[in-house]
């Protein structure tokens, strides 16, 4: 009786195993956060219910009970048995068909329903009948018995293992499904099943009919828990463990139990029965001390077989925290390599506004989206179901991505994001992958964190370089012109009034810098914008003045640009800023001149509430997995040198003034950018004074010598102009390389000044065309904020270089080295 007692305990705690499971599953279903057709998993619950009755009714056979009452009892339990298995069977088979169904309410087909229904019935009556499946029961003690089946055993066996191979082909059909999680999940559920079929044909068919010995049939109800289990398994959870991954784990942990029981089964063999207490005393002392350090051996063992490499991906994983000490972006570029998804598609982003749909689906329960799972979800849920997650998964079909992992920062609010697309062979992210790169994310947080902040002090002070140079060269022209003035033999009440002209033209130039290096800083310390500076504008007198700042001198940029800037209206805002934004709407624009035949339109739109300036060109367009993210920090695309700062300080900008820009735009197309104002009541009349341009100065035609001067700002032209304008020179000018590398072409030039960052055709590029013709002719590299790998760059090329504000002394002395 003892032996058998075991049995009777393994197959009580299985089914005690099985029914907690059960209950941990139905209480799980209420707490998904997507309604799933309930078809699908009340026909698993049924079932793992009936193989809970079925292993109930085994271990009656393998306990005292058997012997206890008689022989009809025992019969009633082996047709108990029969049915429960059946119906657990039918049950398996139909969650199976509705996981395999093509329709989208997961029904059932007619054949199936009708071949369920009809061997149901056949099973009911072959079972019910005496003596049709089972005629009796021979017993001789608990596990000790020989059950008689009657004719209608055979077909009653063959209609339930029917039900077990339509399930195997239904499973099977998942590796074929075009939800990527269903082809992962038919594995463990292919697995589940073929340990129960193998099982039960091997002791409860195999060995019963051959050598009549019914000892092993508690086996299959053992096992089936591991069949519940996985099936189960892959119908709650979303985020499954890779096979490869748990089939590393069970190797390591194999070998490393080997190594403690071949040692313990040959001292028991050689030790006797009284010796057994202080052998396990031994042995469990032996294996406390020594068992972690076996088992780091026994991974690498188990790693080299599975992955045929010494490390597991997530080791690899678990390292690439030391590597974000050094650099964020190396990285993400080793951890795509590792996670087999593309260099260029793996981002860390900071959190902005395209991603607030995601926000709410990232909380610390569920802390990544990831797109394989959301296909599954709402697939299996009715089409009413969370209209939210549709419109998630939507955004990320969309975007092309497959992953979304938040980075948590200070008061556990949402910094960052990592964002990825498919994988190369287009399976999902495992658990393990998801599990270890959250372990990374959430160690090298303060990494990222400062990083980010080095950036933008970088960013900034590359910002502060550029955006200052127009104005301090602005400043520096007016105040060579005042020079100039009171050189010149001229009526003293004109030379005074273009002298005021003349101050007044550079006091605000260095108002506006001064006003620029007030901004810029603001963002350096984190600060907000100040409305101190605002007042109100005519939008249509101010929109006009930058347009003729940026174009004054370029007919062919005038003929580009269409204003409609009737529809007018106040705005409270300050110049400089609203500069900015216009500025970097234009460069961004006729940064593509030169390769798209585009225009520029400005048009104002009056609203009751809102106002609207609505800029578009007609250039390339943006793709839309980009749009997204034009206004994040630092977010630069195909343009080289850009600080990545220009679009997301205009989103904060209109923020300040109360506003907001948005973009639209289509690949190949165009783009278009819609700045909101609020609506502001006033004399706009009032506003309307606009001041008139400043003088333009011409150039001679009479000199020996001939000097081109390349800049893309037309300040930048006119103060070199200024500063080297002699009798004996003849002054050139281009706007972008292209055009300097056709007027050198077609002229004979003595010395180039050529701007480094143009649009169209940059000056380096411009210097090794002009190189190749005209190799001894002297070009002067004219720079800003310049990388050191620029540098390097320009003086592979050109002859030298000046860096911005350059002065008369430095432009004087280069002419007379060269000329």
């Amino acid at each position: 009786m003892l032996t058998t007692l075991p049995k009777v305990y393994l197959l009580l705690t299985t089914s005690a195993i099985i029914l907690l499971w059960v209950g941990y599953f139905v209480r799980s279903l209420y707490k998904e956060r997507t309604k799933v057709n309930p078809y699908i998993y009340s026909s698993y619950i049924l079932y793992a219910l009936f193989i809970i009755l079925w292993i109930l009714s085994n271990a009656y056979f393998q306990s005292p009970l058997l012997t206890y009452f008689d022989e009809s009892v025992a019969i009633f339990m082996a047709l108990f048995a029969n049915m429960t298995s059946y119906l657990a069977f039918a049950f398996a088979f139909l969650f199976s068909c509705r996981l395999a169904s093509k329709h989208s309410d997961k029904r059932l087909s007619k054949w199936q329903f009708g071949l369920t229904s009809i061997t149901t019935l056949v099973a009911l009556i072959v079972n019910v009948i005496p003596n049709l499946t089972v005629i009796g029961v021979t017993i001789q003690a608990p596990s000790v018995f020989t059950i008689e089946f009657g004719p209608f055993a055979p077909l009653f066996f063959l209609n339930a293992f029917l039900f077990v191979i339509l399930t195997s082909i239904n499973f099977f059909k998942l590796r074929k499904s075009n939800i990527k999680l269903n082809k992962e999940k038919s594995i463990y559920l292919m697995i589940g099943i073929f340990i129960y079929m193998i099982s039960t044909i091997a002791s409860q068919i195999i060995i019963p009919v051959i050598w009549a010995d019914f000892s092993y049939t508690w086996v299959p109800p053992a096992l089936s828990v591991t069949e519940a289990l996985l099936i189960g398994y892959t119908l709650l959870y979303h985020r499954l463990y890779s096979f490869k991954y748990l089939l590393f784990w069970s190797l390591s942990y194999s070998i490393n139990l080997i190594l403690y029981l071949i040692p313990i089964i040959i001292v028991y063999d050689l030790t006797t029965p009284s010796d057994l207490l202080y052998i396990c005393i031994i042995a469990i002392i032996f294996t406390g001390l020594f068992w972690d350090k076996t088992l780091k051996k026994t991974k690498k063992i188990a790693s080299i077989i599975i992955y045929k490499d010494k490390q597991t991906p997530v080791e690899k994983i678990y390292k690439i925290a030391e590597e974000f000490k050094y650099s964020s972006s190396n990285a993400i570029i080793k951890l795509a390599s590792i996670l087999n998804t593309p260099k260029e598609e793996l981002l860390l982003i900071g959190k902005n506004t395209n991603y607030n749909i995601f926000i709410p689906h990232l909380n610390e329960r569920h802390s990544a989206l990831v797109k394989d799972e959301l296909d599954y979800q709402i697939h299996y849920s009715p089409k009413t179901a969370n209209a939210e997650l549709h419109q998630v998964q939507e955004k990320m079909s969309e975007s092309k991505t497959a992953l979304i992992l938040p980075i948590f920062g200070e008061n556990k609010l949402i910094s960052h994001f990592l964002i990825s697309a498919n994988k190369h062979d287009n399976t999902t992210f495992s658990n393990e992958e998801i599990s270890a790169i959250q372990w990374v994310l959430a160690k090298v947080q303060g990494y990222i964190e400062s990083e980010r902040k080095v950036r933008q002090s970088q960013a900034l002070a590359n910002s502060i370089a550029h955006e200052m140079r127009n104005p301090l060269s602005q400043l520096q022209y007016h105040f060579e012109k005042i020079k100039h003035h009171y050189q010149k033999n001229i009526e003293h009440n004109k030379q005074e009034d273009l002298i005021k002209n003349e101050l007044n033209q550079g006091c605000l130039a260095i108002q506006k810098g001064a006003q620029l290096i007030d901004i810029i800083l603001s963002e350096a310390k984190n600060t907000t914008i100040s409305d101190a500076l605002f007042q109100h504008y005519s939008i249509s007198l101010l929109t006009q003045q930058i347009i003729d700042e940026y174009v004054f001198d370029s007919e062919e940029m005038k003929q580009k640009i269409t204003l409609n800037l009737e529809d007018d209206f106040i705005v409270n805002i300050n110049d400089t800023l609203y500069g900015f934004i216009l500025f970097n709407l234009l460069r961004n624009a006729t940064h593509y001149f030169g390769e798209y035949n585009s225009s520029i339109s400005i048009r104002l739109v009056r609203g009751f509430a809102t106002n609207k300036l609505i800029f578009k060109d007609t250039g390339p367009g943006i793709d839309s997995h980009i749009l997204p993210n034009i206004f994040d920090d630092f977010f630069t695309h195909n343009k080289k040198g850009g600080s990545g700062l220009g679009l997301s300080y205009c989103l904060r900008v209109m923020h300040a003034f109360e506003g907001n820009i948005a973009c639209y735009s289509t690949k190949g197309e165009f783009t278009e950018f819609v700045l909101s104002f609020p609506h502001i009541e006033g004399n706009i009349n009032a506003l309307n004074t606009k001041p008139s341009p400043p003088p333009l100065i011409k150039d001679k035609d009479n000199s020996l010598k001939t000097v081109l001067i390349v800049d893309d700002k037309k300040v930048q032209r006119m103060l070199i102009h200024t500063f080297i304008n002699k009798d004996n020179l003849t002054l050139l000018q281009a706007e972008n390389g292209e055009e300097a590398v056709e007027m050198a072409t077609n002229n004979k030039i003595d010395l180039i000044f050529m701007d480094s960052r143009m649009p169209i055709m940059n000056g380096i590029d411009a210097a090794k065309k002009i190189k190749i013709l005209y190799p001894h002719l002297p070009i002067i590299a004219l720079t800003g904020e310049s990388s050191h790998e620029e540098i390097s760059a320009i003086t592979q090329v050109m002859d030298g270089y000046l860096t911005k504000p350059v002065s008369k002394a430095q432009l004087l002395q280069v002419v007379d080295k060269w000329l």
